[in-house]
């Protein structure tokens, strides 16, 4: 019975490694991601506003506007800042940080049921997506016939693989239990994929709402207090103490509530 068990061991194994390459990559720095793609979007749209005003200044120069250079009033923002202490962006992180992990769990217990018939799976596969605590009695008890019968089938075809010596009813039968398999692995495959597609999708969506929101505060501070040029801090190489900087008052009204 040893290499009935090494076998089985090793085909799990093989099961759990091939999905895992393919599934939602919980572990993946989220956060720090985000802060990149963040910092890097409102910095661009920043640095296009500061070489319209640059543009819109010479040539006002050059058509003899004014004899005198204009003097531009100028802050800058720090996004590196503001992406580690952005409220929303924190908690919107953390929702879709809990709900990748909620989903790679439900790809994990998917290959317990590895053996089972298309519709079979197709059943248990619909009722994990369920929270346990919310199961029926007839619910609990369908799954854990589901798993034993899947557990038996795969029993049957270990004990089949370690036999080389195999009949050609015993042949039949394992070639059944292995394109079962094969199917069911391809089965979660296709659903971990759908789930990162997902995954990618609600993060994009995320991004481009925040970064939104970060551009729309920044224009108004700097509209109010009549600022003719807001860049990041990040893509300065040198300011004066007589630019200002604006992160604390952008933070403040990023993270300050909307008036009801």
């Amino acid at each position: 019975m040893s290499g009935v068990h090494i076998a089985r061991r090793d085909c799990r194994k093989v099961a759990r490694r091939d999905v895992r390459k393919e599934s939602v990559d919980t572990k993946m720095n989220t956060r720090s991601r985000w802060i990149a793609t963040v910092a890097v979007a409102v910095s661009l749209l920043l640095l296009s506003v500061g070489m319209i005003v640059a543009q819109e200044a010479e040539t006002q120069a050059e058509a003899g506007a004014t004899t005198a250079s204009p003097i531009l009033k100028v802050g800058v923002v720090d996004l590196d800042i503001i992406s580690e202490q952005y409220q929303e962006l924190i908690a919107q992180q953390e929702q879709l940080r809990t709900w990748a992990q909620t989903r790679t769990r439900y790809i994990d217990q998917l290959r317990n049921y590895l053996f089972l018939s298309e519709q079979n799976f197709a059943e248990i596969a619909e009722l994990l997506q369920i929270s346990r605590d919310k199961w029926t009695d007839a619910q609990t008890s369908r799954e854990e016939e589901l798993r034993q019968v899947s557990e038996q089938k795969e029993k049957r075809f270990m004990d089949l693989q370690a036999n080389t010596g195999r009949t050609p009813a015993e042949g039949d039968e394992f070639n059944s239990l292995s394109d079962t398999y094969e199917a069911r692995h391809a089965d979660i495959t296709m659903r971990a994929t759908a789930i990162e597609r997902e995954y990618l999708e609600k993060r994009s969506e995320t991004q481009v709402s925040l970064v939104t929101s970060v551009r729309e505060i920044i224009t108004e501070v700097a509209q109010a207090d009549k600022y003719d040029l807001v860049v990041d801090r990040g893509m300065v190489f040198y300011c004066s103490e007589h630019v200002t900087d604006l992160t604390a008052v952008v933070l403040e009204k990023l993270n300050t509530p909307p008036e009801q």
